[in-house]
């Protein structure tokens, strides 16, 4: 189960960094910093590739939560939980 909360919250915060502008636009800043312009006009480097693309970004954010859940997985799981349950209903209003 654990894995699946971590998975949910994964692709929860990759597409929060990756697609969404977020409250306030601090996603959207935080693109604009990374050398990604508006839709995905991304400048020539590393960081900016990963922000402009959902499955570069998950590799990065589950090797974060990968590396958290071993040090902390209580802790870990207090933080994914919010995002895994905003990605299933998410995933539930798309489906209905």
């Amino acid at each position: 189960m654990d894995y699946l909360i971590l998975a949910m919250a994964t692709w929860r915060l990759s597409n929060l960094l990756v697609n969404e502008d977020g409250p306030g636009n601090m996603f959207a800043r935080l693109r604009n910093l990374a050398g990604v312009q508006e839709h995905f006009d991304v400048q020539p480097n590393t960081v900016a590739g990963v922000f402009a693309c959902i499955w570069c970004m998950s590799i990065w954010v589950g090797a974060m939560f990968g590396m958290l859940w071993q040090a902390w997985p209580n802790a870990t799981m207090w933080l994914a939980l919010p995002l895994a349950l905003s990605a299933a209903v998410i995933a539930m209003d798309r489906v209905l």
